[in-house]
């Protein structure tokens, strides 16, 4: 017990070193090691370390302890025979060490390829919905099994080499037995050892010890195992970055007036020194005025930033405030008076409330409503379940992008920096919260110095000072006025996102809009929209078209509607909870793993029988011993002992020599069984999960570091059935077997004794067990500490920035204090069960050998007989004590085995992928009276009977206020989530019927943050997709206007983009998702703000790609950018649930509703 006590607290306090090394650790580090890799160090090693220095720890103190005392012992009765034995010892530990060369390189090469398996794992995770929208499920599968395998060859390897040397070590210990009996009798007859009971002592002494000795060889593995595993552990916890957030040195200025200067600024990022960022810029901002950073994506904006607030350093010149250069400021000091908004908002799984709290501990309510409504936050807040106390789940999920991205800017309001640092601040956020929020920063602006970038210039045409990036410097600088009337790039920029104005098709929209009726008039959906109709072919089409929009005479475009819950919304509700899943939990027990074990049984069949032979080196121990204690009846005849001792070291090597043999080939076969089941099991997990629909991720147990700690940790732990461990029992219950057998055959007297008293132990057994198992369950329920450390991770950049470093540090902290508690309370049932087993040879030597003695005294049985069957029942304990030590691992390998089932076996909503109809897509979409609501919230309605269509080659754009749904319509025709209410139909048909793989083989999308995976930029476009043409993939990537900056990568094409992309801009980032989504020529096409991230020239380029790949094919688009939308043939108003304008542009401008109050506020006039 106070092994695994002291284990448990080691391991807390080692995992708690490790996440604040993590923490302090600089971006530079981050882009050379995948957040994947750092997790599963975490998951897998740590648990390989708490393996070796648990109760292994204590059984190999054990073992070497009887080894010193019998060596003792035997040197006290005599020497010579002693000094002959302990022989034995340096040829264990030649043993020992070769082993552990061999093993050490095939442990670091094994958790090399398993750290790439759990990167790949982590990142799919992540990106579950883009794999699942390119329907990539099986290619990242079969890349996380490739590194899987490679890791199981080496595992392999490392269970050979145990094996082999494990089995040698037997050969010698036999042999050294059997030399010692020899030796031993030779002493009797020279008369140097006086009694025969010497020899037995001494020989049986050394042999229990070296015996013990032999078996803690595989916790000696163990223990190996985890020193290899801590290196790298303590690799990165002894590592001190150059940028160290966690030092007290540097400036820390009394008075911040806020002046900003780059200085001849150079700079590369460490994976690519190829490719130079900047180029000797020279920037200076004045104090309290605003200076916006614009011009192509990856030019250099947002690196100046990351140089600002120190996620990097310069190679030349340097950043400077106030004339201090930011190397020599105080960095806890620095990033506090710096505050960011970045262009991916990063929020945690906790609530609106204490999300806020990060930015400012110190905050108050009061203070929080106020930034909220600053940032038009605070209504969509009111409006949720809890409002300020609502959880949104891992990285926000629970909000819409607009909504986390008003969060984010309340979050930085809040610190009140005296530096204010905007990167692509609004960019998810609707016209109208833009303005509002825009007007926000404007007035915090004042009297702080703010440096924007924005690719939407309507947000930083009243900047003090605009300056345009290229390859690294400044081109052109100036106010907007200025930068205009120069007529240079910036005013090109500013040409390509003014919105048509064509007096013409306005007047001819008008007089053709006098012929609607009263009711058709202000909807304007019975006109076949815009030119491009023509193109939609169909009469049907256009009927499902009439139908679907004008029988909802519900909606009003000029009617705000305040919800108020009735009877309807709660039976709505309570329907949407029905269909909530709620997983039914798998119970598995031992004979389910075998179960699983398909192709695996001849290996299994080999290593049981080898094992089960193997196993008898305790009986055959029983038998020779036994024939050599008869020996000693010869004493007076000398010649006559000394050939049954000669002929005993024969059959001691020859028994030597099959332990070796067997135990290598049981040990191999059970390796080979064992990683085959790990890596089936792992991954078959991974395979489903990717498979699994939106609502099931949305679930907060369900958070992807869970699973992640899951898949990372239940499979090796389902393992110890299957391996070495496994293999010991074997052993055990064969010598136990046999042993009881050759008990019955020469005292049963003796033998029912001891088979009662075996009897018994298992039942005490069986009782700890289940208590043991209801506590591990118990921990895998509530262990949130991995979830914890897998949000730090991730997000690790950003809790630098804020300077939380020491709050996060504290919340893994006490997650792993909890599970510290559970695992001490196991701890005690554990120990219970380890003493009782540990000492049964004990109280067995007692009942047996007092039983004994009265069956010899009376002559019930010959001495010899009774001698033997004693030998059994205490050899019998010996493997009863062999097995006892795995028992924790088998109780968790049961309760790991239900967690992983659960993983394996859960069908998501969805239902099977491949079933259903394949009809040919025309691209005819309806959504028809909709209703639906997340199950996550199921009384909060994002759609109420909403209606629109879309016909075949038909661009229709959704645009509305952040969280009106919009991006939801994009979810369901992918069918990451079903309707509640309503149907949604392509082609008249309900796509639930459809093949959901069909269905998205015949989409491509782009999404609001566009995800990649580790690879090359090759890979990435050809996601889900098999053998495509070079020359398709380039045609795509110039429609996508990717192919000028790929022209200045060194690698092309075979470019590797980082973790998440993390190589690339965002800009850069987004056109490789849109090349991806068109190398598919998909017949609908989805774009879910999918040029948000792009400069002016590249989104004009883009839009005009796009314009060309819309040609025969739907396109859905949602923009809040809109001039990126103006040409759509119909665009559709959504709010509070329901369409409440449509039209094309011109049409919509000439209501003068929603839609035209979006337009004014982002116009750009010359």
């Amino acid at each position: 017990m106070c092994f695994q006590r002291v284990c448990s607290r080691m391991m807390t306090q080692m995992r708690n070193r490790y996440i604040s090394s993590i923490l302090r650790q600089n971006a530079g580090w981050f882009d050379k090691n995948l957040s994947g890799t750092i997790t599963t160090r975490l998951n897998d090693n740590m648990e390989r370390i708490q393996d070796g220095i648990g109760d292994k720890l204590g059984v190999l103190i054990r073992g070497i302890s009887m080894v010193l005392t019998s060596v003792i012992i035997s040197l006290v009765y005599e020497w010579r025979l002693a000094l002959m034995m302990i022989g034995l010892i340096p040829v264990s530990t030649i043993c020992m060490t070769l082993l552990s060369r061999f093993l050490e390189k095939s442990t670091a090469d094994e958790l090399e390829k398993v750290g790439v398996a759990g990167a790949i794992a982590e990142e799919s995770l992540m990106g579950v919905r883009t794999i699942q929208a390119f329907n990539g499920q099986e290619e990242m599968v079969a890349k996380y099994e490739k590194h899987l395998n490679s890791g199981k060859k080496h595992a392999i390897i490392g269970g050979f080499w145990s094996g082999f040397f494990g089995g040698l070590f037997f050969f010698w210990l036999m042999a050294f037995m059997g030399c010692g009996i020899l030796y031993g009798g030779y002493l009797l007859k020279v008369g140097i050892i006086k009694s025969p009971g010497d020899v037995f002592i001494i020989v049986m002494a050394m042999l229990l010890g070296a015996y013990f000795l032999g078996l803690i060889s595989p916790h000696l593995m163990v223990l190996l195992n985890a020193r290899v595993s801590a290196a790298s552990i303590y690799k990165t916890i002894d590592r001190t970055p150059k940028i160290d957030p966690y030092s007290k040195a540097g400036k820390k200025m009394d008075k911040v007036i806020g002046k900003v200067i780059f200085q001849n600024v150079h700079f590369r990022y460490p994976t690519r020194k190829e490719a130079k960022v900047l180029n000797g810029l020279n920037l200076t901002v004045e104090p309290g005025t605003s200076v916006a950073l614009v011009g192509h994506s990856g030019c250099g904006k947002s690196t100046s930033v990351g140089l600002l607030t120190r996620l990097y350093e310069p190679e030349e010149g340097s950043v400077q405030i106030d004339g201090v250069d930011v190397r020599d400021l105080n960095m806890h000091w620095l990033r506090n008076i710096v505050g960011i908004v970045q262009q991916e908002p990063i929020l945690f799984n906790d609530t609106i409330h204490n999300n806020l709290l990060i930015g400012n501990p110190e905050a108050t309510r009061e203070k929080m409503i106020e930034v909220c409504k600053m940032a038009n936050a605070h209504d969509f807040i009111e409006k949720m379940p809890k409002g300020y106390d609502t959880l949104i789940g891992d990285g926000g999920v629970q909000l819409s992008g607009g909504q986390k991205q008003r969060v984010a800017i309340a979050r930085t309001l809040i610190r009140d920096p005296k530096v204010l640092l905007l990167d692509e601040a609004t960019s998810a956020l609707d016209a109208q919260s833009e303005s509002i929020v825009q007007s926000a920063l404007n007035n915090a602006a004042k009297g702080r110095t703010t440096i924007m970038i924005a690719h939407r210039l309507s947000t930083i045409r009243e900047a003090d000072k605009i300056v345009f990036f290229e390859k690294g410097v400044i081109v052109e600088a100036g106010n907007h006025e200025e930068l205009v009337a120069l007529g240079g790039r910036y005013y090109d920029l500013v040409k390509a996102q003014q919105f048509k104005s064509d007096p013409d098709e306005i007047a001819l929209e008008e007089e053709q809009a006098d012929q609607f009726d009263e009711f058709d008039k202000p909807v304007v959906f019975n006109r076949q929209v815009s030119v491009r109709s023509s193109r939609s072919s169909g009469r049907s089409g256009s009927e499902e078209f009439r139908r679907g929009t004008l029988a909802n005479h519900s909606f009003d475009r000029f009617r705000k509607v305040s919800h108020v819950p009735t009877a309807e919304d709660e039976a709505f509700a309570l329907k949407v909870k029905e269909t909530m899943e709620k997983d039914e939990e798998v119970t598995a027990g031992y004979l389910d793993i075998f179960k699983n074990a398909q192709g695996n049984y001849l290996y299994m069949f080999i290593g049981v029988v080898a094992a089960l032979i193997r196993g008898l080196d305790l009986p055959t121990f029983a038998l020779l011993f036994s024939w050599v204690f008869e020996g000693f009846e010869f004493v007076p005849y000398g010649g006559k002992m000394m050939h049954r001792f000669a002929m005993s070291v024969i059959a001691h090597c020859a028994a030597g020599l099959g332990i070796w043999f067997f135990q290598t080939l049981s040990t191999v076969m059970f390796a080979i069984v064992s990683e085959n089941l790990g890596v089936r099991f792992r991954v078959a997990a991974f395979r489903n999960l990717l498979y699994q629909d939106a609502a099931y991720f949305d679930n907060p147990a369900h958070a992807p570091g869970s699973l992640i700690t899951r898949l990372a940790s239940d499979p090796p732990s389902v393992k110890a059935v299957v391996d070495g461990r496994m293999m010991q029992v074997i052993y055990a219950f064969a010598a136990v077997v046999a042993c009881v057998t050759i008990g019955f055959i020469n005292c049963w007297q003796v033998a029912i004794l001891g088979t009662s008293l075996i009897a018994f132990l298992g039942l005490v057994m069986a009782g700890l067990a289940f208590k043991i198992t209801l506590l591990t369950i118990e921990h895998m329920e509530n262990d949130d500490a991995g979830k914890v450390a897998i949000e730090i991770i991730e997000n690790v950049k950003t809790i630098q920035l804020l300077t939380r470093t020491k709050r996060f540090l504290k919340s893994y902290e006490n997650e792993s204090k909890k599970r510290k508690r559970t695992e001490l309370r196991k701890s005690v049932f554990e120990a219970i069960n380890y003493s009782i087993t540990q000492n049964f040879m004990y109280y067995m030597s007692c009942f047996c050998f007092a039983l004994a003695i009265r069956i010899i005294n009376q002559g019930d049985q010959p001495v010899d007989k009774t001698f033997r069957c004693l030998m059994a029942m205490m050899l019998c304990c010996e493997g009863i004590i062999l097995s006892a030590q795995f028992f924790p691992q088998f109780v968790g390998a049961k309760s790991a085995a239900g967690q992983m089932f659960n993983l394996i076996y859960r069908k998501p909503q969805t239902g099977d992928l491949r079933a259903g109809s394949t009809p040919e897509v025309r691209g005819n979409i309806l959504f028809e009276n909709v209703k639906f609501s997340y199950p996550q919230r199921p009384h909060q309605p994002v759609m109420k009977q909403l209606q629109w269509t879309a016909l075949r080659g038909q661009t229709v754009a959704l645009v509305g206020p952040s969280g009106s749904g919009k991006s939801t319509c994009i979810g369901m025709l992918e069918r990451f989530y079903d309707v509640t209410g309503g149907s949604l139909r392509i082609d008249g048909q309900d796509i639930t019927t459809m093949s959901l793989y069909h269905l998205r083989t015949q989409m491509a999308l782009v999404g609001q943050e566009p995800r990649l995976f580790v690879g090359t930029i090759r890979e990435n476009i050809c996601l889900g997709l098999k053998d495509v043409p070079l020359e398709k993939i380039n045609q795509a990537l110039e429609l996508a206007n990717a192919n000028r900056f790929l022209g200045n990568l060194p690698a092309g094409i075979d470019t590797e983009v980082g973790e998440k992309g993390g190589q690339l801009s965002g800009g850069q980032k987004q056109r490789i998702a849109i090349a991806r989504a068109l190398v598919r020529d998909p017949k609908i096409l989805l774009l879910d703000e999918a040029t948000s991230a792009l400069d002016s020239e590249s989104e004009r380029a883009v839009q005009e790609a796009l314009d060309r790949a819309r040609e025969g094919r739907t396109c859905i688009t949602i923009a809040h950018r809109l001039s990126s939308i103006q040409n759509s043939d119909l665009i559709v108003y959504i709010d509070d649930g329901r369409v409440q304008e449509a039209g094309t542009h011109n049409e919509l401008m000439h209501m003068k509703g929603k839609y035209f109050d979006l337009i004014k506020k982002q116009d750009l006039a010359i």
